[in-house]
């Protein structure tokens, strides 16, 4: 009969194949697409699945510089600085008074805000669109800032205060007897310790901005302030396409949100794994 031990490591070893299947499964189109950017739009039409004869390295700069990816590019990283600060700024404030401040209308006033998440995005199109046009924001990078930072706000909210009301009272206790106010210990204290979910919900708020393309569609006519996901339309046109360029412009488009997320995957996973920690 097979020992327990030897049944055990049967159980890792197929657990191990599963996931080397799935991550195998997942990284095939990431290959294909990065294979197909470095072809022509013959190679393309004649075998999608081959391997590029000679690689077309042109592509990337045809695509940055023909394309004006520069500048859509500069526009999604400015947009997307803004949207993540104020995301950061107004969420963590606003989750500290509902999480740890006593207020009248406090759950009412959060209940409200929780409700923002059920609506679907394409519900507040029409107002939106409306609200910018009176405040004559249409046509600017803070249209898109402001919308973005409104959509991201109710998940900011609810996960920073979830994680705030984590802690314990007596670390504000013991801020408070040391002369800490409101203000010092939010920004001394909490702030310190939540960087983790800080980065997270930072993460999240960029990847956001950086991948929406309806509401700036609507909110941008102007080319010279179009963000990357509208330049990707550039290599449409009605009886035509550049499949070579439109690919590596999608390339292009989605390499900082994985350089990101490289960069701040430790602090991502501890932001996620926090809250079932304490």
């Amino acid at each position: 009969m097979i020992g327990a031990r030897t049944m055990r490591n049967l159980y890792f070893v197929f657990i191990h194949i599963l996931l080397a299947s799935a991550s195998l499964i997942t990284l095939v189109p990431v290959f294909w697409i990065i294979i197909t950017s470095l072809k022509s739009n013959k190679e393309i039409r004649e075998s999608a699945l081959s391997l590029p004869t000679s690689p077309r390295f042109q592509n990337y700069v045809d695509a940055w510089v023909g394309a004006n990816f520069d500048r859509y590019f500069l526009n999604s990283v400015i947009v997307g600085i803004f949207t993540v600060s104020l995301v950061l700024t107004v969420g963590s404030l606003a989750a500290y008074a509902f999480a740890r401040m006593n207020f009248p209308g406090n759950r009412l006033i959060f209940t409200l805000i929780f409700l923002g998440m059920t609506f679907p995005e394409t519900a507040r199109l029409g107002p939106l669109l409306s609200m910018m046009y009176k405040l004559k924001l249409v046509d600017t990078r803070w249209a898109l800032v402001l919308s973005y930072a409104a959509g991201s706000l109710p998940f900011a909210i609810l996960m920073m205060r979830s994680f705030f009301r984590g802690f314990p009272e007596e670390l504000e206790q013991a801020a408070r007897i040391d002369g800490c106010s409101n203000l010092q210990f939010f920004i001394r204290i909490l702030l310190p310790l939540s960087t983790p979910a800080l980065s997270t919900l930072g993460i999240f708020a960029f990847m956001g901005s950086w991948n929406e393309f309806l509401e700036a569609l609507l909110l941008i006519n102007k080319d010279s302030l179009r963000t990357l996901p509208l330049g990707l339309m550039n290599f449409q046109g009605i009886n035509y396409t550049n499949y070579a360029l439109s690919i590596t412009g999608i390339i292009i488009t989605a390499l900082p949100v994985i350089v990101v997320y490289i960069i701040f995957q430790r602090r991502f996973i501890e932001g996620l794994t926090a809250g079932s920690l304490k």
